[in-house]
Formats: C-alpha cells, sequence, structure tokens
C-alpha cells in the first residue's frame, strides 16, 4: 500500500480531523468537491472496507452526482487497481463501498409533511375509560358538550353553534 500525499488547501485542514460526519456549504467553484473526493479516496485507500456515501441536495440522476469527479480522483491518483468502477457505485479496497444519493425527494416529502401538519385540525380525543365500567349521566354530558364545542370551534356554523346552546340550556334543568 502507497502512502499518498495530497496538498491541501489551508481553509480545509480542520476538515482533516476525525469525524463521523463532515459537510461543508457555500459557493461555486470553491473547491469543496474536489477536497472531498480527494479525501473520500485517501481514506478508502488507507483505511480498507470503508463505507460512504456521496450526499448532494440536488441529483436527479448519477450524471449530477459526484461519481464521476471520484472515479477522475482515482485516476489522477494513480490508485485505479484497488477500486473497481460500476455504473451505480464504487467497491474500494477491503470490501468497502461508495454509494450516491440525491436529497431532493426527501426534502420535498419534509416540506409536504410540514404543510400538511400545518393544515390539519386537532381532533378532540374522547376521554379514557377503563374496560367494564360506565360513565354517569354527568359524564356523558360533559362528553357531549366538549364534543359540540369543539366541533363548533372547527366548523364555526351556526347549526353547531345552536346545537351547542341547546345542549348547555338542557344541561341546567
Amino acid at each position: 500500500m502507497s502512502v499518498l500525499k495530497i496538498p491541501t488547501a489551508k481553509v480545509f485542514e480542520p476538515l482533516l480531523e476525525p469525524a463521523r460526519y463532515k459537510g461543508v456549504y457555500g459557493g461555486r467553484g470553491s473547491g469543496k468537491s474536489h477536497f472531498f473526493g480527494e479525501l473520500l479516496v485517501e481514506t478508502c485507500q488507507a483505511e480498507r472496507g470503508t463505507l460512504a456515501v456521496c450526499i448532494r441536495e440536488a441529483q436527479r440522476t448519477l450524471a449530477q452526482s459526484s461519481k464521476r469527479l471520484i472515479e477522475s480522483k482515482i485516476a489522477s491518483l494513480g490508485v485505479g487497481s484497488g477500486f473497481k468502477l460500476y455504473s451505480d457505485k464504487i467497491e474500494t479496497p477491503g470490501g468497502g463501498l461508495i454509494i450516491f444519493r440525491g436529497l431532493q425527494d426527501d426534502a420535498g416529502k419534509y416540506r409536504l409533511m410540514m404543510k400538511a401538519k400545518e393544515a390539519a385540525t386537532a381532533r378532540p380525543l374522547p376521554p379514557v375509560v377503563r374496560p367494564g365500567t360506565t360513565r354517569s349521566p354527568a359524564e356523558r354530558d360533559q362528553a357531549d358538550l366538549r364534543t359540540l364545542s369543539a366541533k363548533l370551534s372547527s366548523s364555526g356554523d351556526i347549526k353547531d353553534a345552536v346545537a351547542l346552546y341547546h345542549a348547555r340550556k338542557s344541561g341546567r334543568r
């Protein structure tokens, strides 16, 4: 096994420290992809069996992934003999694997869930009743009033307001 000596820009040196997850963001053309491509190839070469996933926010196809960049880094660093290139993944020395994913689908699903959560109205839950026990008429009336009140709150309909009014009026007798 050969030792790779890859020059690193000073701004990326903190990322050379060991960490389970590493990520950066910023403008185009700053060298982020090239730094991480070289770092990944170096790590796979040094630590046999490395498993990695390369994630991009928007990646509809593998052509938009960083796969081509990593393949070019493998070739330019002269370590191609230890890697096996496939159409959708790269096998690393020692039986490791690099896969490629995009976040656009998950981000879209997340946004839809957040909108649905805001649109959903909270339904009132019925009171908990233990099996074999019955509620008294007063408890049933209170539960009915709560149900009618919740229905009026969610609908705002005049018919629901009248029903709640009559239920309250009949309970006072």
